[in-house]
């Protein structure tokens, strides 16, 4: 099986139909698409999970379920109907993500960062958060700074606070990336 850092790309046409161009080396395919949630995976194996806060794991199909904890990479949004969102009020991280030990980018939209303090995910290297609900900063800094792999934070203006106060308490080599949302 061969991974890199490139992540496949995603394209959807006319049809509707799903194309990932995983590049010449590659062995990727979608391995689950059903309605907000995307599945694909490297030679059958699950590899990237984009879906949003109401997917109910036992929907995937059992041999993908099974082979779940080798997932490297998590996208999660709350959901796209809207309504929470503008109601301002944020989803709770799934308890299920613990089960994913081998994520190394986990990307949030719209969830209370509180459930971070739940997750014991060791290999993270990479924290998207994007409309993020925080409250208890002083406990989300040392269970970020848990995260003893995390090497890159990319975050919008509702994690300005958070970013501020990690910078001053964190001694080691993290990049942080603010997104504008211009792009």
């Amino acid at each position: 099986m061969e991974k890199d850092n490139n992540e496949g790309r995603s394209i959807i046409k006319g049809s509707g139909f799903l194309r990932v161009d995983w590049g010449d080396e590659k062995n990727g395919s979608v391995l689950f698409f059903q309605g907000d949630t995307v599945l694909l995976g490297i030679c059958s194996i699950p590899f990237a999970l984009y879906t949003t806060a109401r997917l109910d794991i036992n929907t995937l199909p059992n041999e993908y379920v099974r082979n779940l904890y080798q997932l490297e990479k998590l996208f999660l949004t709350g959901d796209y109907s809207g309504t929470r969102i503008k109601e301002n009020r944020p989803y709770e991280i799934p308890l299920w993500i613990n089960d994913l030990e081998n994520l190394s980018l986990l990307y949030f939209d719209h969830f209370d960062l509180i459930g971070l303090t739940n997750l014991r995910i060791q290999n993270l290297k990479t924290l998207v958060l994007k409309n993020a609900h925080i409250i208890d900063i002083p406990n989300l800094l040392i269970e970020i700074l848990t995260f003893k792999s995390l090497i890159h934070i990319a975050y919008d203006a509702s994690c300005i606070p958070l970013i501020d106060q990690l910078r001053e308490h964190h001694n080691g080599e993290i990049i942080f990336e603010f997104l504008d949302g211009s792009s």
